[in-house]
């Protein structure tokens, strides 16, 4: 088979097909898109209609430069040629016989090139055929094959209860391992493959005795009787970690060179620079281990072929979606899962060619490929054990594959995962997230981070009700539900009136979306504002506020004095700027920063430094081998880890976190959202059982300290006052058991 197959080829290749005048005469019109490119080299889509109303062979014709040029004339039969409105398959090539009867007579045509599978249209709706360029005393013609062939991948559902084991299963080997493939079904047969694709009765190996495997290999294997696959396909990936260290620069069967990478280079290999290095060689196989691994095994040709999702990098939708297998290898042997999904590009510029080589994922769990929920406990701190849809990170501002300089010097693939732990860190909800390593078809594809997405399913699986039940925006775009009760919330103005502000508080969790906030102006979010990185979702009822989440927190901790409060890179959120018209708005988000930015707050030095070396610890090794995997793309001299990346992580640790949170409160107080007074201090510590004991208050600098010991605020909304119930401190208090202070 050619390189560049994207469509799964029928099963019945290279059989006999039938095709006859009786298959046209059932149809009241049939329609059959096909590509220019492989008729005369025209380069020009056709779309051919046939109707009922001929006899014998069918006729056709091409459009070159406008002008209809017919192939074979036969009669006067009806025919139509204009331009396709539809999308096509690029050809495939595959040797096929194929016999069509003409006035009742067979023949038979051997010399015909199946160039994929295209729609039909009739009066029954949409099918899929084969399409035939056939060699017919040296005049193509265009023909169709009487037997439909199915685009889609067929159900789990339709299967009988065949299954099929390997023994031993996947996982890390470091010798040659002898592997049995068993079958529950009696007088079955097994077939497999080992290029990633799925085996069919004619594009596979029969298995005949047990497999020995000496390198990198995905195996794939079903269960066929009578010529019909009558199991799933069962995948393992078996990992040879030699093998994974030599991974060479080319690769047999994929694009290859300057440009292979839609004008890109293409980047397969481990760096030998790194891998020899003795400073990192030795830490290499521990380095592969030290995470789990997520294998994705696919058809070469979905990845990499002529409508290779990799190579079409910036399409989107459903039409470059493709079906693959995922499988999770846990390196000291512990469970894992393997399931079947789809298969998307994720992500805005990562997936751009000139921007980053190294593209995100989306895995797509639907009952058309397999089970419709990934379940298994993914994320340890999450109580969430099933799954819709994961995505895979391959992170792109500030890493080692970013086309800017200054970024890809700053490169720390935990900034987005420090962003989601602090905000868990400051009590809220958010997505969870861990390191992986990545492979595609056995090739080892870097340090990646799988990710929950904050859509109606996540929405559903943590908040209750069902995923319909939810809005979601992102960016200020409707993904799920409606967007009215947004747009009523986009539509607040004049807050500054304490009753304007006052029905503002049931549409947006308001405590919330002020932590959301303070997170991103400590970060200095240089990539988020009114259409950049955000979600909020609702559940639909009358109630219910929008809630905030943050999302693809790569652009921060940059630049010490970086201003997201008064000088944001992006346009910010046009909520909060009319938020900020409110005194009562203000007042609450100086209460907030309080908590967080004081008294071991979880934006106080120790804290935020803590956070960021719990998630450097888990990539400690892992790096290393992003190190020899991605980072000799953009420069001559690879980046490494103990240079490029402890220098970075130095940087924040010595620079950045124990000098940010007096930044960041000179920005705020200088935008009015932290006032100039200081809170009151407690001088004495009081812990356990505070009744009778005496609490000591010190007011710094000037002014008055007030206190309620009902759990009420001392203060009065809207003014600001003195609240009826608040005392005037002047001397120690004794707290009561009861007493909330």
């Amino acid at each position: 088979m050619e390189e560049g197959v994207s469509e799964a080829v029928p099963e019945h290749d290279r059989a006999v097909i039938e095709i006859s005048a009786k298959f046209f005469e059932r149809k009241r019109r049939t329609r059959l898109y096909a590509i220019g490119d492989n008729i005369e080299g025209s380069g020009q889509p056709m779309l051919l209609e046939y109707t009922k109303d001929f006899a014998g062979f069918p006729a056709g014709c091409v459009v070159d430069g406008g002008k209809e040029v017919p192939l074979i004339r036969r009669g006067d039969e009806k025919r139509e040629c204009t331009s396709a409105l539809g999308t096509f398959v690029p050809e495939i090539r595959v040797p096929l016989s194929i016999s069509f009867l003409v006035g009742g007579e067979q023949r038979l045509v051997t010399s015909a090139i199946l160039t994929g599978c295209f729609p039909v249209m009739d009066h029954r709706g949409l099918k899929w055929v084969a399409l035939a360029w056939l060699i017919f005393v040296g005049v193509p013609i265009l023909s169709l094959a009487a037997e439909p062939v199915s685009r889609n991948p067929t159900a789990p559902t339709e299967f009988r209860d065949a299954v099929i084991d390997a023994v031993p299963a996947r996982g890390f080997y470091e010798e040659p391992v002898t592997v049995r493939l068993d079958s529950s079904q009696a007088g079955a047969s097994i077939r497999f493959t080992t290029d990633g694709t799925e085996p069919t009765a004619v594009r596979s190996q029969a298995y005949t005795a047990p497999l020995r495997l000496a390198h990198q290999t995905v195996l794939r294997a079903a269960v066929f009787e009578g010529g019909r696959r009558i199991s799933a396909v069962a995948t393992h990936t078996y990992l040879f970690l030699e093998d994974v260290l030599r991974q060479p620069r080319e690769q047999t069967g994929l694009p290859n060179g300057a440009t292979a990478w839609s004008g890109y280079p293409a980047a397969y290999a481990m760096d030998p620079r790194v891998v020899q290095d003795p400073a990192y060689g030795p830490r290499l196989k521990p380095a592969l281990r030290s995470l789990p691994t997520v294998s994705v095994v696919c058809a070469p040709q979905d990845l990499f072929g002529r409508r290779g999702i990799y190579l079409h990098s910036t399409e989107r939708g459903d039409e470059w979606e493709r079906a693959c297998s995922v499988e999770w290898i846990v390196p000291d042997g512990a469970p894992g899962f393997q399931i079947d999904c789809g298969l998307q590009i994720q992500g805005n510029f990562n997936r751009i060619p000139e921007k980053s080589p190294k593209h995100s994922f989306r895995l797509m769990f639907k009952e058309r490929y397999g089970p419709g929920k990934l379940k298994f406990p993914l994320f340890p701190a999450s109580p969430v054990k099933s799954f819709n849809t994961l995505l895979l990170r391959a992170g792109y501002n500030n890493t080692w594959v970013h086309w800017d300089a200054p970024q890809y010097n700053r490169a720390q693939p935990n900034r987005d995962g420090w962003m989601k732990d602090s905000f868990r860190a400051m009590g809220w909800l958010t997505t969870h997230d861990r390191y992986v390593h990545l492979y595609l078809n056995g090739l080892y594809w870097g340090l990646y981070d799988i990710s929950e997405r904050p859509d109606g399913a996540f929405a559903s699986s943590y908040l209750g009700g069902e995923k319909a039940d939810y809005d979601v925006i992102n960016e200020s775009e409707v993904k799920e539900g409606t967007g009215d009760a947004f747009a009523r919330l986009q539509s607040s103005r004049n807050l500054g009136s304490p009753a304007r502000y006052a029905a503002v508080l049931p549409q947006v969790e308001m405590t919330r979306f002020i932590d959301y906030l303070l997170l991103n102006y400590y970060a200095g979010n240089e990539d988020w504002g009114e259409n950049k990185n955000w979600y909020a979702l609702r559940r639909r009822e009358p109630a219910a506020p929008f809630q905030f989440f943050v999302w693809d927190g790569e652009h921060v901790f940059e630049n010490l004095d970086d201003d997201a409060v008064r000088r944001p890179h992006e346009a910010p959120l046009r909520i909060a700027r009319a938020l900020m018209a409110s005194a009562d708005f203000r007042l609450a988000f100086a209460d907030r920063v309080q908590k967080h930015c004081f008294n071991g707050g979880a934006l106080t030095p120790e804290s935020a430094g803590a956070r960021w070396m719990v998630r450097s610890n888990q990539i400690d090794l892992a790096i290393i081998a992003e190190s020899a995997r991605w980072g000799y793309y953009r420069r001559q001299a690879p980046f490494t880890r103990d240079g490029d990346w402890v220098r970075e992580q130095r940087r924040l640790l010595e620079g950045y976190f124990p000098k940010r949170t007096g930044i960041l409160l000179r920005q705020l107080r200088a935008a009015g959202l932290f006032p100039e007074v200081s809170a009151p201090v407690l001088q004495n510590q009081i812990s356990g059982e505070p009744a009778g004991r005496p609490i000591v208050f010190a007011a710094p600098g000037r002014g008055e300290i007030y206190f309620t010991t009902d759990g009420s605020d001392p203060r009065q909304t809207g003014s600001g006052k003195v609240a009826p119930a608040a005392t005037r401190y002047a001397e120690t208090v004794n707290l009561r058991a009861s007493d909330v202070l």
